[in-house]
């Protein structure tokens, strides 16, 4: 919450106000962190290219994914600020600032106050990529009565499943504005997986990653790659926590279990099976996909849900997810349904399936092949919410 709270509350750095006074009808993207703004800005880069007369502001929420948009935006002109509160006096003082042409939502961020004053002001908005999920529905439906008016002042809410289009309906969203699109996760530009950025991974390991994991997972991905050495020796185990804040209390955890750490911020090689390599920075993990042939997805081995699975998929890594899955069922589905992912309901099982999938036989190769070819299929999605929003330009 405290991150960028100036920026929040309407302190504007000179220098971010200037840009705004000599530019006007910006494109302004949220995405509230991370994995909100991976979804879009292929399609932020694909808009630019299209309307390069309009200039374009990207907000994020959280700390991360603020600074994964710096990055991701260094060599461009495009402005990056955090996402102002949602209460009318920040608000006006900001719409006053800025001359906001549109204004495109990712995901689930539904704000009652921006809404409004975007109303107020005939400024559109689009919320893409939508979703909502058991949970976030169950909420907002005891307070339909109120956000049947707050969904209604989307321009058009185009979304990632018709089970989610059903919820907004189901909500009081008007049937004209909201329409299934697909999953922008879909979508990955053809350099996506092409830089390394140095990682030194290769050396004749066979390397399983545990992508996005959460608190307890840790324990269960050294427990599982014990198991695992005892059979493979030429297996190195790399971990990515979803959050790299919890990165001291994983080292002292894999120091603990009888393991050496190799850090990727401190850029050297891991060269023993006795040595596990932890992912401490941000933005990276899809880069590292394409190095490892088995990806076990965090979240879902705790209550958190369930993670992106596309990623390490489209990079042709054998994926593999838990019991916990509530969030991506959406998506889990569609893949075991096609042959394309694996679940399992512990440890064991799990053990069983990366021996299977290290050793690369016929099936495994059939399941990483199915789940390319579904990917490739639905990536035509971001022409589809180019096309939506072309409409207002």
């Amino acid at each position: 919450m405290f991150s960028g709270f100036w920026q929040k509350i309407g302190c504007w750095p000179n220098d971010i106000r200037n840009h705004w006074k000599n530019n006007e009808d910006w494109l302004w993207f949220h995405a509230v962190s991370v994995g909100e703004l991976n979804a879009i800005f292929p399609l932020v880069q694909k808009l630019k290219n299209i309307k390069s007369k309009y200039p374009i502001i990207i907000s994020c929420t959280t700390k991360a994914g603020y600074e994964h948009a710096k990055t991701l935006t260094r060599n461009s002109d495009i402005c990056v600020i955090y996402f102002p509160f949602d209460i009318p006096l920040v608000l006006k003082s900001f719409f006053n600032k800025i001359k906001i042409k549109l204004l495109i939502i990712a995901e689930t961020e539904i704000w009652p106050n921006i809404l409004n004053e975007c109303k107020n002001r005939e400024i559109p908005v689009i919320l893409i990529n939508g979703r909502l999920s058991d949970k976030s529905f169950r909420n907002y439906h005891l307070f339909k009565f109120y956000f049947k008016n707050v969904l209604n002042n989307f321009s058009e809410i185009l979304t990632q499943s018709q089970k989610d289009t059903e919820k907004y309906l189901k909500l009081g969203a008007n049937t004209a504005t909201v329409e299934t699109i697909g999953n922008l996760k879909f979508y990955t530009d053809d350099d996506y997986f092409k830089e390394n950025n140095n990682l030194e991974l290769n050396g004749g390991h066979g390397n399983i990653i545990f992508a996005s994991t959460h608190e307890g997972e840790e324990l269960l991905a050294i427990e599982t790659y014990k198991e695992l050495l005892k059979i493979k020796n030429n297996i190195r185990l790399i971990i990515a926590p979803r959050h790299i804040t919890r990165v001291t209390q994983i080292v002292d955890l894999i120091k603990r279990e009888g393991f050496d750490v190799t850090l990727r911020s401190e850029n050297k090689k891991t060269n023993t099976s006795h040595n596990i390599f932890l992912l401490d920075t941000i933005g990276e993990l899809k880069h590292i996909f394409k190095f490892c042939p088995v990806t076990i997805i965090g979240g879902t081995f705790t209550k958190v849900g369930g993670h992106n699975i596309l990623e390490p998929i489209k990079a042709g890594s054998y994926t593999i997810i838990g019991p916990y899955d509530f969030k991506i069922k959406e998506l889990t589905s569609v893949f075991i349904g096609n042959n394309a992912l694996v679940q399992v309901k512990n440890k064991d099982e799990l053990v069983v399936e990366i021996l299977d999938a290290l050793n690369n036989n016929e099936q495994v190769k059939e399941r990483i092949n199915n789940g390319v070819i579904l990917i490739k299929k639905n990536e035509n999605v971001i022409e589809k919410y180019l096309e939506h929003i072309l409409k207002y330009l």
